[in-house]
């Protein structure tokens, strides 16, 4: 195949079905290797038209990592890593042989690397905690294996001493000396996040850099390990970091499994590092791999390799502009010039030198001119300038674009509306605004913008047009004085709010507003916020041109203020405060109350846990409550009911407390209580409602019933009541407590029964909130009505003995566990997720942590676990939307 060639790289290799996710360049920078599951591929970078040469695997397994030897004495070598095992294999009379096949690891291999000086020694970590030292001479087993204890990442040999490598686990970095024992010489917590990446300086044995998922690369001094000699912030997850072999480069590539749709590589200047020296921008999908090609005699320009899960090879020449750029001062004859406005390269260029790369040209070359809506007129790399033209329904906006001499460095380019655009001046000024924004934001990283201003132009026209035809829909009837009837029906709708304040949750006051400086100017500006809609008709009539919409009045405010000098931010903030001082119900008590034990006991823990909150009220009403309880009867039906005055005590209590909004007082008395009211409230009727096996002497349950309340189903509460909001409705807030209303709307004889039921769910909710899930577990024992049903989808689990499904972690036909954690082989009795696709699965937390750095299943099955179950569960909540309606 022939090469693409662009202004700055030429695509070497694009094919779609070798579906390969490692790479790795040989020692001559000749080669390329490409492994994947299905193919292994080698595509020499010296023949340009030379088809890629690809060798059929016989594996179910992917490669996790590929390198060639380093060394010019097995430079024909290449090592693959495959679940498990390593596979050397030998390049040779364009045959691509297995030698050796290395197996000691018993989980998945993480990362290999090759001894820089020892053409016959290997390293290799896995999550199996082990590091393994292998030398290709005695292939049987590992000559050193070293123990981290904690999973490993990466393994990477020092490129100046011989003797030290690096691995990395978690977020710390661990430095080994293989002359000194099993031990690491060295100890590094550089990060709280994981570490993707280590890079060794190619120049001092001292220097290590780590990339990590915290947004980070630090840079380490390993005999002062203590802090980070320096520190890179990037905007995302850095999956590599890997030094530029010229100069204080460095080049970095964010995380593949995390940021979808960043596709570019970043080249920085490591004593410069405030931003990005130059973004390759090529590559249609995220970059898996990336490496420097070695340089050829006589040549100056350096050459990186990238590939992408777009499965295509690019060659990214690194001119000596951008060596400069990273304090590098290549003798080809050419110099930069310093600006005030950016760097300005100028050439002296040689008939056998190569074109300088021009970054705007290479920009149009790779925009993509089938934009919807959109049509590039014409695009001039020499005078810097483009033209396009996008009509969207009644809209037709012609915009030229000028590119300063920086961009994009820091510098925007101009956006321009010419003739023949068909926008008035309000529409024309919102869309310069949004696409000034874009591009500040792009260059102010040193990136492109001209495509994601162009996209975001045809958005922004879209989204003005549908305005403008909704206000034209249902502003007319009260804008044309003939509809008499339309500011009278505008007039019972609201205006926007502007400000409000609401109770949410547990104890949380939500509070938003207009800003401060909005409010002091509303004494010069129509600042006094409509009533209603309807307000909008005097104002349409200062606006004779132009149709006044919610939009456009706070556009017009925003104007106003603008001409008013107002240079302070107009961005409301919302305040959130905790008022749970302001209730009754308290936390810390929910944590200490108990229900479990006889009720003398109950009284008397509780008063305890009241008293140190300092809540004396409800230490005297424990304290009663103990009293009145006294001594446990022998015979349980001579209780609380048959108390001279204990039924009429406890119902003044639990009104008292639930008049009062404390609805955790009158929930605990109602669960502890509340079964000898409500027993004595309806046991007559209950003898009419149940046939005579269901009441049993001398025991305070219903046959069926949970042994844990004596009060009956809700479907059998006399007078046929059933109180509704225990099935439908969740209390959020302690506003929905309305005693005298549901002693008004529930019948006489079952309000107790209906109002305690009440009492004891919105409780629960509270607990809910809270996170107090077995306080809440409690509490819902004393409920009368049985839990809704599930409705919806369930996942069951295929026992691993019997292979019968099963519902929860313990088989109910050979009553042993029935999942096993596919990370750590332990059986699973917590919270679990599988796989709806492959059905793999385990321990929530081990595979969160497996897939926060991998994306493919452990076991080795080839399913992406995270993409498929997301998909199959969008599908799934697709079909059902569409089945209800």
């Amino acid at each position: 195949m022939s090469v693409t060639w662009n202004s700055e790289y030429y695509i070497a290799l694009e094919c779609k079905d070798l579906q390969a996710n490692a790479m790795a360049v040989d020692s001559t920078g000749t080669y390329v290797l490409l492994a994947g599951r299905r193919y292994l591929a080698i595509r020499n970078l010296e023949d340009e038209y030379e088809l890629v040469q690809k060798f059929p695997r016989q594996s179910k397994y992917d490669v996790g990592a590929a390198e060639w030897n380093p060394t010019t004495y097995h430079q024909e070598l290449c090592v693959i890593s495959s679940n498990q095992r390593l596979e050397v294999l030998t390049w040779k009379n364009d045959e691509l042989i297995q030698t050796h096949s290395l197996r000691a690891h018993t989980r998945v291999i993480t990362d290999l690397n090759w001894h820089k000086f020892d053409p016959n020694l290997l390293a290799s970590c896995s999550v199996d905690t082990f590091i393994h030292l292998w030398d290709l001479r005695d292939s049987r087993r590992p000559t050193l294996s070293l123990s981290a204890i904690a999973e490993a990442s990466q393994v990477r040999w020092n490129r100046v001493s011989p003797h030290l490598l690096a691995t990395a686990h978690e977020g710390d970095i661990k430095i080994w000396d293989q002359r000194k024992g099993t031990a690491p010489v060295q100890y590094i917590a550089a990060h709280l996040a994981k570490i993707h990446g280590l890079d060794w300086s190619p120049h001092s044995e001292n220097q290590i850099c780590s990339s990590s998922q915290d947004n980070t690369v630090k840079f380490f001094d390993t005999t002062n390990p203590r802090r980070a000699e320096y520190v890179l912030t990037t905007n995302a997850p850095v999956w590599r970091a890997r030094h530029t072999p010229f100069g204080n480069g460095l080049v970095t590539v964010v995380v593949p499994q995390l940021r979808r749709g960043e596709n570019s590589l970043l080249l920085w200047n490591t004593a410069n590092r405030a931003t990005p020296m130059h973004t390759f921008v090529g590559h249609r999908d995220v970059v898996l791999e990336f490496e420097w090609r070695r340089q050829k005699p006589g040549n100056t320009d350096f050459q990186l390799i990238t590939w992408s899960k777009d499965q295509t090879l690019l060659v990214w020449k690194i001119e000596p502009f951008l060596q400069k750029l990273c304090g590098y001062e290549p003798d080809d004859g050419r110099d930069l010039d310093e600006t005030n406005t950016g760097i300005i390269e100028t050439a002296k260029v040689s008939k056998k030198t190569s074109p300088k790369v021009q970054p705007l040209q290479q920009e149009f070359s790779l925009l993509n001119v089938h934009i919807p809506n959109l049509e590039v007129k014409k695009m001039d790399p020499i005078l810097r300038s483009v033209s396009v033209r996008a009509t969207i329904n009644n809209f037709c906006v012609n915009i030229q674009v000028n590119f300063p001499n920086a961009y994009p460095h820091g510098v925007p380019p101009v956006f321009q509306i010419i003739a023949g655009s068909t926008i008035n001046d309000s529409i024309g000024a919102q869309l310069l605004q949004t696409l000034n924004h874009l591009a500040q934001q792009r260059v102010s990283k040193n990136r492109t913008c001209l495509e994601p201003c162009l996209r975001q132009m045809v958005t922004t026209l879209e989204q003005l047009s549908t305005d403008i035809e909704n206000d034209i829909i249902y502003e007319r009837p009260y804008i044309e004085p003939v509809n008499v009837f339309g500011g009278y029906n505008d007039a019972y709708i609201p205006f926007p709010r502007t400000s409000g304040a609401k109770f949410c949750s547990v104890g949380t006051l939500v509070c938003f507003g207009r800003p401060l400086h909005t409010r002091r100017l509303s004494s010069k500006l129509e600042a006094t916020t409509p009533r209603a809609l309807s307000a909008l008709e005097n104002l349409f009539a200062k606006r004779a041109n132009d149709y006044m919409t919610v939009s456009a009045y706070y556009f017009q405010r925003q104007r106003s203020r603008a001409k008013h000098n107002v240079s302070k931010a107009s961005k409301a903030i919302v305040h959130v405060y905790d008022a749970l001082s302001l209730f009754f119900v308290n936390k810390q008590l929910a944590e200490e109350y108990i229900l479990d034990g006889d009720v003398g006991t109950i009284c008397k823990h509780n008063a305890a846990a009241a008293a140190v909150v300092g809540r004396w009220d409800l230490v005297q009403a424990w304290t009663l409550a103990e009293l009145v309880a006294g001594p446990q009867q022998a015979d349980e039906e001579m209780s609380m009911s048959v108390h001279p005055f204990g039924n009429q005590l406890m119902q003044s209590l639990i009104t008292h407390y639930a008049s009062q909004s404390d609805i955790q007082m009158a929930a605990m008395l109602c669960c502890i209580f509340g079964k000898d009211q409500e027993m004595s409230i309806r046991k007559s009727s209950l003898k009419s409602l149940l046939s005579p096996g269901q009441l049993v002497p001398g025991k305070r349950w219903l046959k069926g019933v949970s042994p844990y309340h004596t009060i009956p189903p809700a479907d059998v509460i006399a007078d046929g009541w059933v109180l509704p909001m225990l099935r439908t409705t969740r209390s959020t807030s302690l506003d929905n407590l309305r005693v005298e209303e549901l002693v008004q709307a529930i019948p006489q004889r079952s309000s107790a029964t209906a109002l305690y039921e009440y009492y004891k769910l919105a409780y629960a909710e509270t607990l809910h909130r809270w996170g107090l899930l077995y306080n809440r577990t409690e509490v819902i024992k004393y409920m009368c009505s049985p839990p809704e049903p599930h409705k919806g989808v369930e996942f069951l689990t295929d026992c691993k003995d019997c292979l019968k499904p099963s519902k929860s972690c313990v088989c109910s036909s050979c009553k042993r566990l029935s999942l096993n954690c596919i990370v750590c082989h332990v059986s699973v009795r917590g919270s679990a997720n599988c796989c709806v696709v492959c059905g793999h699965g385990g321990h929530s937390s081990c595979l969160k942590a497996w897939f926060t750095a991998k994306a493919i299943c452990l076991t080795g099955c080839g399913c992406h676990c995270l993409v498929e179950t997301a998909g199959d569960v969008q599908q799934l909540t697709v079909d059902n939307t569409k089945r209800n309606f």
